[in-house]
């Protein structure tokens, strides 16, 4: 057997036996024996059952085998095969040229495009006329190849499949070293990924500042997930670490089991929100609280706490407003049960801290409020400590005579259901 070999360029893809095939033109420059071929796709692997599929696009320049002569090796091996892409534009040829196709799905023509005007489209040229593009505006490569040659200037150091819009399989081994002056801003790039042209990806990466593997999408630096698996000085992440950042809502739910967080023998659990008040809408209190914004104009918050009763008109009592809850807030929420909050250990503080000037603690319930300790229970105030309801109970002693001790410059008793003095 002696195939014989030809470049072409691919100027169709369309084929009713939906076998692979395509039509590629031969001899764009012999004028009238430029000639139009179906070809047989051939993959370096694959049956009907599975396959590796690539089949060229119009415009590639790919090299065939063919034999036209049955007599030699009989009907069955007649016709061209497809070997491979040609990478590049050969002199005097220039196939890399994308096709005007018929838009009534006939037999391609000879009529091409300049290769600058991208995809299938543009203008028609003159039977037999080929664009051609000047050596210094060649690029062989697609876009997610271009820098292939970066790490070491005359070797390859990237492998993979992409197509025109840039989605692609993708294995990069590119690395330059400071050793004895070969480069003034060594890297090494050790990674394999999968990517879409708009700028999605899932990739595998060994590499010293990132080592783990990353998902992100098109908004570069706003959404990611990096799940580290090692740990280097030039690294901000620790081995191990998982780092999710995102600038849209984050939701995380189960619908019928468990939620479960927890930290086995390490360090703190935090959760923190640094949200400001700058991103906030709706209405807010006009009351100026003392923050200023990044210009320096006064914010408005919620002022003072107010007097006459936790009960009271706006701006009265300390119910009042509670500011602009749209912003900066953490909120914990059970529609149907119970919120728990538990620390076990002998010497374990529960502590609610609110040290602003104008900050407030409130527990509001339909129901009771139950405060119960086996130790001492204080209640202190720089100000004023204020007990409002229709009855009031102090008892001292559990079923037995007990103390209550009253101190202070004045002590005022108000008896209104009795013609006893007040004392």
């Amino acid at each position: 057997m002696a195939l014989r070999l030809k470049i072409g360029t691919v100027t169709d893809q369309k084929d009713i036996t939906r076998t692979g095939q395509f039509w590629v033109q031969f001899g764009l420059n012999d004028g009238a024996h430029s000639k139009a071929e179906l070809v047989r796709y051939v993959t370096p692997y694959g049956n009907k059952d599975s396959a590796f599929i690539a089949i060229p696009p119009p415009g590639s320049q790919v090299l065939c085998a063919h034999e036209d002569d049955s007599a030699r090796e009989g009907s069955y091996l007649r016709g061209y095969y497809y070997l491979g892409s040609v990478m590049g534009t050969l002199a005097n040829v220039n196939e890399t040229a994308a096709q005007n196709t018929d838009p009534n799905n006939q037999p391609p023509s000879d009529k091409y495009v300049p290769s600058n005007i991208p995809g299938l489209h543009g203008p028609g040229m003159t039977k037999y006329e080929t664009a051609y593009t000047k050596p210094e505006d060649i690029q062989p490569w697609p876009r997610r190849f271009q820098n292939m040659y970066d790490g070491k200037g005359v070797v390859p150091e990237q492998i993979g499949l992409t197509n025109y819009r840039g989605d692609a399989f993708q294995i990069s081994s590119r690395y330059n070293s400071s050793l004895k002056g070969q480069s003034q801003n060594p890297f090494q790039d050790y990674r394999i990924g999968m990517m879409s042209g708009n700028g999605k990806r899932i990739e595998c990466i060994d590499s010293p500042i990132v080592d783990g593997i990353v998902i992100s999408n098109e908004h570069r630096g706003k959404d990611y997930l990096i799940w580290s698996s090692g740990m280097s000085d030039q690294s901000p992440f620790s081995e191990g670490e998982v780092h999710w950042r995102t600038h849209g809502p984050f939701n995380l739910y189960t619908l019928v089991n468990n939620f479960h967080i927890w930290v086995e023998d390490g360090f703190n659990m935090e959760i923190e929100n640094k949200s400001t008040g700058s991103k906030a809408y709706g209405d807010i209190s006009t009351i100026p609280d003392g923050r200023v914004d990044e210009n320096g104009t006064p914010m408005n918050g919620l002022g003072d706490p107010g007097v006459g009763g936790y009960v009271g008109v706006l701006g009265s009592g300390r119910k009042g407003v509670f500011g602009n809850e749209t912003t900066g807030c953490i909120n914990l929420t059970s529609h149907h049960n119970n919120i728990a909050v538990s620390a076990l250990e002998v010497d374990s503080v529960v502590h609610v801290h609110a040290p602003g000037l104008h900050s407030r603690v409130i527990i509001d319930t339909g129901g009771t409020v139950d405060i119960v300790a086996r130790g001492k229970i204080t209640l202190q105030s720089s100000t004023e400590i204020e007990l409002n309801a229709p009855e009031i109970d102090i008892n001292a002693g559990a079923g037995s005579a007990g103390n209550v001790y009253i101190d202070g410059d004045e002590v005022h008793l108000n008896q209104p259901h009795t013609d006893g003095p007040e004392l």
